[in-house]
């Protein structure tokens, strides 16, 4: 039983954790400027709607329950995945609930779109501030 025991101990211990990358500004317009040759998928939860970063693909404004919306994410788990909000909040909270669904290549614009305009980035559309 304890040989048991510890197989399943050692099958959990090697078993892919989600990495997830906190990116400044610079290195999320890096990300996007190669977002088809990667095969991106960015991913906005702000609500309500403020703006998005170009190239954005789907917007869940029901950022506290995700997983409601997984028929808008991607069905391959380990393609990777830019997450976002207006201040990182949302996005954070986004991010852990990503992870708890098995999504493993997760990228987190730090500071959100407000940090994102802040840098001087190109690439923000309808963005109303705040």
């Amino acid at each position: 039983m304890r040989w048991i025991v510890l197989v399943i101990v050692l099958l959990a211990a090697c078993a892919p954790q989600p990495v997830v990358h906190q990116l400044g500004s610079q290195q999320v317009k890096e990300l996007l400027d190669q977002k088809e040759a990667q095969g991106l998928f960015v991913l906005n939860v702000h609500t309500p709607y403020e703006g998005e970063l170009e190239k954005t693909d789907a917007f869940i404004e029901d950022w506290e329950h995700i997983a409601a919306h997984i028929d808008q994410l991607p069905s391959d788990k380990k393609q990777p995945l830019l997450v976002y909000c207006r201040s990182g909040r949302m996005s954070t909270s986004a991010v852990e609930q990503l992870k708890a669904l098995g999504y493993a290549n997760i990228y987190h614009l730090e500071g959100g779109m407000r940090a994102y305009e802040e840098s001087g980035q190109s690439g923000l559309l309808n963005y109303t501030g705040g």
